[in-house]
């Protein structure tokens, strides 16, 4: 039982170590977008992760549906991640964080609609407290009206929302590289299709076609950013994060990911100098308080 407890919050910690990379690249993408084309930029990232994966993966065992749930997973996480970093580009990117946060809340939705799997009373309490956390922590103060990236950075939130869940379900039967280097393969693919397909049309008018149309920046800068997104963003972070949704529910992992505006604020202030107001201390102090009560008296899977 002590092992069991053990694993089950490094497990936690592991999943906080991914919310905490994550909370890194609200800055990069930022910087990114500022001179680089978005879907181009977002296909290196992913081409360069997928290469390195495959080398982590080679000779790995390859269990029955890893290639279909790979497959399944990374499509889904192109178009999600896609409709994000587009998205940002029509909206602010506080309310993009905050929409996007909205997988958190919805996770438990997708479990109970596809598996009739309903969240413990811990689990519950957790999400609801750490659902407020993010609010409060969150909220953007220009959220006034509805913009068109929202939409777009909604999809996110709802598609990532299923990602939780099924990767929740799946990856106990998969080697978590083996697994992860297929998701990530598809996702490169993914975007790569959406990004040749819409080449013809770069010269249109529009402020996504006038972005994507953008030359890519040949400077150290940029290859940093690409080197941080793909080996440390999204090679560690999708190895650790699958390898840690093998062994807790779909709910408890998006009650933890629920941290990422947490460190997000976090390295605002170690960065740029971003005070944190006490309304940013109260949002974190609930999703602090949302994990430890969804860890109470103790989970099971």
């Amino acid at each position: 039982m002590r092992d069991d407890r053990r694993s089950a919050l490094f497990a936690d910690l592991t999943l906080a170590v991914v919310t905490a990379i994550w909370g890194t690249t609200f800055v990069v993408n930022r910087l990114v977008l500022e001179n680089a084309p978005p879907l181009l930029f977002l296909t290196l990232r992913f081409s360069v992760a997928a290469a390195v994966l495959a080398l982590l993966a080679w000779r790995r065992p390859a269990t029955p549906g890893v290639r279909r749930d790979g497959a399944f997973v990374g499509v889904l996480l192109g178009v999600s991640i896609g409709c994000q970093i587009v998205g940002q580009l029509f909206t602010s990117a506080s309310k993009a964080a905050f929409i996007t946060g909205l997988s958190v809340p919805l996770t438990p939705v997708v479990t109970f609609l596809v598996a009739r799997k309903a969240p413990s009373a811990a689990n519950l309490s957790g999400l609801v407290l750490a659902a407020l956390g993010f609010g409060v922590l969150a909220w953007p103060a220009d959220a006034t009206t509805f913009e068109p990236g929202d939409f777009l950075v909604l999809l996110t939130a709802v598609i990532y929302a299923w990602i939780i869940f099924y990767v929740g379900e799946s990856a106990p039967k998969h080697d978590a590289r083996r697994y992860a280097a297929g998701q990530i393969f598809w996702a490169a693919v993914t975007v790569a299709v959406v990004r040749l397909a819409l080449t013809p049309f770069l010269s249109s008018p529009g402020a996504f076609f006038v972005a994507e149309a953008r030359p890519l920046p040949r400077t150290i800068g940029f290859v940093a950013a690409i080197l941080w997104m793909a080996l440390i963003a999204t090679v560690v972070t999708f190895i650790a994060q699958t390898w840690a949704q093998a062994r807790m529910s779909a709910v408890h992992a998006a009650i933890v990911f629920a941290l990422e505006p947490v460190w997000t604020a976090f390295f605002a202030w170690i960065a740029l100098g971003d005070r944190m107001s006490r309304r940013d201390v109260g949002g974190a102090a609930l999703i602090l308080g949302g994990i430890l009560v969804s860890e109470w008296p103790g989970r099971k899977r």
